[in-house]
Order: structure tokens, then C-alpha cells, then sequence
């Protein structure tokens, strides 16, 4: 089966699967198709039976998330979840932010958080991060699109579709970086992984 649910904060994607399986005493075979942040909300897709071999398929599907970010602070993990300092911060018009996005849109080289699964030499990077010994890492991503849905100094908030594999607060804290400004990443939902999706009215 394919099963779309909705993780709420404070979970990671497995202990969803773990509540998923002791609530339904499933016993198969099961798996995720693309991992949240415990700190982020949202789509994550479940993966039953013979249906884990298509999570090679659902990794290319774009992603679509809703991005609150917080401008003046920095986190040394770039979301919430990290240590959060005073940053730099500055007036900023809304026709900055939007002339900003559009340079922050198609393919893009993207370094890789220091705060990552990702490995360097079998090592996670966030644990040579804690080290001060993470070696800076790049991949190649592709932002669809980028929009921003709401503005109010100093707090943003953005929608992305972005290819599989891109870090949204690596990417928000790039776009702000280009202005001169810092931020974290507070808040995260993921509304759409390919036709798979949630409900969402937006207030502009």
C-alpha cells in the first residue's frame, strides 16, 4: 500500500512508522518515501509490502513546502532546532525578497548543511560539525518555483517546489544571506510530494 499521513512536530519520520504499526498491528514489510525533520510537519508518504521498491520512484517526484523563517537570528543547524544567536538584520522591501527568490530559482549548487546525515569518510557530517572538522559538500538541486506568501519584519513566510534532496533551510538561508541578512528556518510543512497532497488555504 501507499499511505499518505500526516506527521505532526515533534516526531521523526520512523517513530511514525513505529506509532503506525503498533496502533495497526501491521506487521509487513514498511518504509518511507522522504524524511521530515522532527521539528517539521506534514506529507510523509508510508511504503507497504511490495510498494517499498517504488521509493527510488517517489524520490524523483518535486516536493512542495510552506517555510517560516525568522530574520535577525542565526542557528547554527539553520532551523530552530539549533543553537539561535542575534544575527544580522536590516529593512528589508518585499520586492527585495521577490527579486531574490527569483535568482534562488532553477538549478542551483547548493552546499550541504554542516548539521546533516550526510556522510564524509563513513563519518555523519553533524558529528564532524560538533568537531568543528565538517568539509564543506555541494549537490546539484532544482528550485521550481519560489513564492513568497507573507511578510511582517521580522518574520517570512515562503513556498517552495523544490526537487528531491533539496534542504529548505539551507536554501532560505542562502536567499536571506544574499541580502545581507541572517535567519533560521522556525517552521516547515510539506504539502505535496508529486499528485500526493494536503489541503491548504493561503492568506495573502
Amino acid at each position: 500500500m501507499i499511505i499518505p499521513v500526516y506527521k505532526p512536530p515533534g516526531l521523526s519520520s520512523y517513530d511514525v512508522i513505529r506509532k503506525f504499526k503498533k496502533e495497526t498491528g501491521f506487521k509487513g514489510k514498511i518504509g518511507h518515501a522522504g524524511t521530515l525533520d522532527p521539528f517539521a510537519e506534514g506529507l510523509l508518504i508510508l511504503l507497504t509490502d511490495k510498494d517499498t521498491k517504488r521509493f527510488e520512484e517517489f524520490q524523483k517526484y518535486p516536493k512542495t513546502y510552506l517555510a517560516g523563517v525568522k530574520l535577525g537570528e542565526k542557528s547554527n543547524t539553520l532551523d530552530v532546532e539549533g543553537k539561535i544567536e542575534k544575527g544580522r538584520l536590516r529593512k528589508l522591501k518585499r520586492e527585495e525578497i521577490e527579486s531574490a527568490l527569483k535568482k534562488f530559482t532553477g538549478k542551483l549548487k547548493q552546499k550541504v548543511p554542516e548539521f546533516s546525515a550526510v556522510k564524509h569518510k563513513g563519518k555523519p557530517l553533524y558529528k564532524l560539525a560538533k568537531q568543528g572538522k565538517a568539509p564543506i559538500k555541494e549537490k546539484e538541486v532544482e528550485v521550481y518555483s519560489a513564492k513568497l506568501i507573507a511578510f511582517k519584519n521580522p518574520l517570512v513566510t515562503l513556498e517552495f517546489t523544490v526537487s528531491s534532496g533539496t534542504y529548505i533551510r539551507q536554501l532560505t538561508y542562502d536567499i536571506f544571506d544574499s541580502l545581507g541578512v541572517d535567519s533560521f528556518l522556525y517552521f516547515l510543512k510539506r504539502t505535496k510530494i508529486g499528485k500526493y497532497e494536503i489541503e491548504i488555504t493561503n492568506f495573502q
